[in-house]
């Protein structure tokens, strides 16, 4: 009997260290995953669209608010309407933190492992969480169309690849050689108005040598001409450019094919 208790004890000792080290290891899971969903940090790349937080996002133009949003969160925006910019994110929730197809009420909205807000009503996954927001809550120094002209300015005349460099790998510009011994350096427009999204801004350099810019919303750069193409976005070419009618050609073509 003495025997059958002594086997009985190891055995209970045996399962509560066993226990205890699922516990050590499941805190240990938890804390790691606290120590990964950080809220956005000012030093990342811009990229797009930053929040000026916290923010309110509305269901329409200055109506309820369904979630708010932290400082620098990133975000895909649509060009201003009244001062109003149709903003949205891809939240990346678990799946207990949905109902519905809505993300529900007051639950942090997480992308991509950091905390970005919360939400304030059970809010609709329409491709993403979409919502209306003031300009002023979005980070002019964020826009593309801004810090480009602001290059411009700042630089002057200088149009070789070199120039452009740090503008590029902060908007993480992807790279396309298709067209004619041209190189373009291009981001892609909202997904909110168009889930297949043409460019919404393309540096075109030929021989290093930026020739031509394509936009899809409004942009001033001195010494240029705007053309005006047949779809999706715009052609401004330099007036020192030889070919500038050609280089039009070319992408009023691209934006056909591609329709």
């Amino acid at each position: 009997m003495k025997k059958y208790s002594l086997i009985l004890m190891v055995f209970c000792f045996i399962s509560c260290l066993s226990e205890k080290k699922q516990e050590e290891e499941q805190e240990k899971e938890n804390t790691n995953l606290k120590e990964e969903i950080t809220t956005p940090k000012e030093t990342e790349p811009i990229i797009g669209e930053r929040i000026d937080g916290p923010a309110n996002v509305r269901d329409t133009i200055d109506g309820e608010v369904l979630f708010t949003l932290y400082d620098n969160t990133f975000v895909e925006s649509t060009p201003k309407e009244n001062d109003w910019n149709k903003i949205g994110i891809l939240p990346t929730n678990p799946k207990s933190d949905f109902e519905n197809d809505h993300l529900k009420k007051g639950v942090k909205i997480i992308v991509d492992g950091q905390i970005v807000g919360e939400t304030k009503k059970d809010v609709e996954l329409s491709m993403g969480l979409i919502g209306y927001t003031h300009k002023e809550n979005i980070k002019a120094h964020s826009i593309i169309e801004n810090i480009l002209m602001d290059l411009f300015k700042k630089q002057k005349n200088k149009r070789n690849l070199e120039d452009f460099k740090s503008f590029i790998t902060n908007f993480k510009l992807e790279k396309e050689t298709q067209f004619e011994g041209m190189t373009v350096y291009y981001n892609y427009e909202n997904w909110i108005d168009d889930p297949s999204p043409m460019m919404r801004i393309g540096l075109v350099f030929k021989n290093k040598n930026l020739v031509a810019i394509l936009h899809s919303r409004p942009l001033t750069i001195e010494g240029t001409k705007d053309n005006k193409l047949d779809y999706a976005f715009d052609c401004l070419t330099f007036t020192d450019v030889k070919d500038a009618d050609e280089i039009v050609k070319i992408f009023n073509h691209f934006v056909h094919s591609v329709d």
